[in-house]
Formats: C-alpha cells, structure tokens, sequence
C-alpha cells in the first residue's frame, strides 16, 4: 500500500467516524435540549461551546445551519489535533507523482 491510498484511507475513515459519531449525538441531543441550564454562559466569547457537563461531542450551532464541537469534551480535542496532523502532514509532504 503507498503513502497515497494510505492518505485516502485515513480520510474516509475520518469521515466514517465523524458520521458515526454525530448520528450517536443526534440521540443524546434529543435526550439533552432544554435541560442545559444558563447555556448562554457556556459560550466564550459566543462562538466556542464549553460544557463540562454537556456529554454530547457534536451540538447544533448557536444560529444558523451545522453542528459545533463542545470543546470540553477530550473527544474535542483529538479531533482538533487530528486535523491540524493531517493539515500540517500533508503540507510537509506534498502528493506527488
């Protein structure tokens, strides 16, 4: 297997697992909306959502269409150091043929 079908193979498996992972959230958000209490304080500086308590990942966003990542969640994390790897891996090593 070369670096290549390497790359492609990771990428569909990251959009697999975040499918995954936001159609397990849509169940927890259901069981979730409105029981947030003072929601409006877990938004820093509007746009970031931290909720310790909150246990979904992925959470509608504050307006408009999409989903948000609760940043404290650890699964937050990974996924924010996974894509800044893979942006910064692919920048290093260029695909060339």
């Amino acid at each position: 297997m070369n670096s290549s079908q390497l790359f492609i193979y990771s990428i569909i498996f990251l959009v697999v697992l975040i499918s995954a992972v936001t159609f397990y959230n849509t169940i927890i958000t259901k069981k979730w909306r409105n029981k947030v209490i003072n929601e409006s304080e877990c938004w820093k500086w509007g746009m970031f959502y931290y909720n310790p308590l909150d246990k979904r990942i992925f959470l509608p966003k504050r307006t408009g269409l999409g989903l948000t990542l609760n940043f404290a969640h650890p699964v937050s994390t990974i996924l924010m150091v996974a894509l800044v790897l893979i942006i910064i891996i692919s920048m290093i090593f260029p695909y060339k043929k």
